[in-house]
């Protein structure tokens, strides 16, 4: 586990050196957000979202954290739980850098904090440091076997890293766990889709009528299958929201989704946009906000080569 923290510190030197040299971002313009969205209001072909402001009470939080971890004494233990609830909180405001630190620190005090290891895998799965996110995933699973989401993560870190087979085998292992959850299946399709194509989309269109665990991640599940069109899609997304940010949310899944359905046919620029159109919902604790620019990346090489 000590080579583990010393992956993560390198990572984490890689990633501040990557800050100090890119352009700085200009303030963001103050908004409201309206408190319903309402699906008549909506127009088929206009998909553009407002980005969702920063949650006011998520910074209330972090000056609170902040107060606690300068004024207040306390074991090793007790800071290392603070400065993870601190790198939570950083991450669900986009500040990913600023959470590697303080996740860093937390397995410096407590290093069998098992949610900091699963965490920082995920950090490092999206920085592309995959090696380290699987040693990160494994002191997990070392530490807490029965982990409601390590499978899915370690998954996810497998399928970037092209280890399909792996990947195919921790999303069985997360499907299995509730094989009501649309999005689970969703991810064992994925999987299964880069080793047998046909017998993946039959498996899905077998388990589709199952999902019933959310009806949204149902409609997903249509649109990847071919019984939803875009615009159903999006229309669906505006009618189970009930506020900006639920729509923000779903629209973030939307647009990531019909991106790898666009990749997938081969549309790489289209996927290009849809997956720009993900991340530019601000919805940053999401997963398919988080690997958004990971499948840009990709595409990225992919058109280069």
């Amino acid at each position: 586990m000590k080579k583990l923290r010393d992956l993560g510190a390198i990572a984490l030197v890689v990633m501040l050196s990557g800050c100090a040299s890119s352009n700085g971002l200009s303030s963001a313009e103050e908004s409201s957000a309206p408190a319903t969205v309402d699906a008549e209001y909506y127009e088929p072909n206009l998909y553009l979202v407002e980005p969702l402001p920063i949650n006011q009470s998520l910074e209330i939080e972090l000056l609170q954290l902040n107060e606690v971890l300068q004024t207040i004494d306390m074991t090793d233990d007790q800071r290392a739980q603070i400065l993870h609830r601190r790198a939570v909180t950083y991450d669900r405001v986009g500040l990913r850098t600023l959470a590697m630190v303080d996740i860093n620190q937390a397995l410096e005090l407590k290093p069998d904090l098992v949610d900091a290891y699963h965490v920082m895998g995920i950090y490092l799965t999206a920085m592309g440091e995959y090696q380290a996110a699987f040693e990160a995933f494994d002191s997990t699973i070392e530490l807490a076997p029965d982990h409601d989401y390590v499978y899915l993560n370690r998954g996810l870190a497998a399928y970037y890293n092209g280890q399909y087979h792996l990947a195919h085998t921790d999303f069985a292992d997360f499907y299995f766990q509730d094989t009501a959850d649309p999005f689970r299946s969703i991810w064992y399709y994925f999987a299964g889709r880069q080793l047998d194509s046909g017998r993946a989309e039959e498996l899905l269109r077998s388990q589709w009528p199952n999902a019933t665990g959310n009806e949204w991640g149902q409609d997903i599940i249509a649109y990847i299958l071919g019984e939803l069109t875009e615009d159903e899609l999006i229309r669906s997304a505006f009618e189970r929201s009930y506020d900006q940010e639920g729509l923000n949310h779903n629209l973030c899944e939307a647009y990531f989704y019909m991106g790898k359905v666009a990749a997938a046919r081969g549309q790489s620029y289209s996927a290009i946009n849809y997956f720009k159109l993900s991340l530019a919902t601000n919805a940053y604790s999401y997963l398919e906000h988080r690997y958004a620019r990971t499948e840009i990346q990709k595409l990225r090489q992919r058109l280069e080569d």
